[in-house]
């Protein structure tokens, strides 16, 4: 009887140490690590954060993101890379629901030509077509 009591004790975890874990793995720190600082195995640290821990459960993987919106998986891991969008990397980089939602508004955000805000086309890296245009033309006369 006592044994139960004593297992029950011990597989009890306070709020403020539910807390920390959330974010400490937020911050990057691997099932193991936590395992290893709170003296539980990485798979109860894994079940208390699926448990306490709603956003654990709906972070989607870079690539089926990419599958899921329609876009290759570069123009994510360009949009990570600039800091326009922050995914948390666990492993591989993981994706919350918001982001998801925001991505296809970034992407036609970053698309866009920097002198008139029209869209730019695949090859182009800065301008749109008319821009391109001037600046040859311009080019050639001098």
């Amino acid at each position: 009887m006592q044994k139960i009591v004593e297992q029950t004790r011990a597989s009890r975890v306070s709020p403020g140490c539910i807390e920390l874990l959330i974010r400490e793995r937020n911050k990057g720190k691997s099932l193991r690590q936590l395992g290893q600082r709170f003296n539980r195995s990485h798979e109860r640290i894994r079940q208390i954060l699926a448990k306490h821990d709603p956003s654990y459960l709906t972070l989607l993987p870079e690539s089926r993101v990419a599958a899921n919106l329609g876009y290759p998986v570069w123009w994510l891991i360009r949009l990570r890379k600039e800091g326009i969008i922050n995914p948390i990397k666990r492993g591989h980089w993981l994706y919350s629901k918001e982001q998801v939602k925001q991505i296809p508004s970034l992407i036609t955000e970053v698309r866009k030509c920097q002198r008139y805000g029209k869209p730019r086309p695949l090859g182009s890296h800065r301008f749109c077509k008319e821009c391109r245009q001037y600046r040859k033309n311009i080019s050639i006369r001098l």
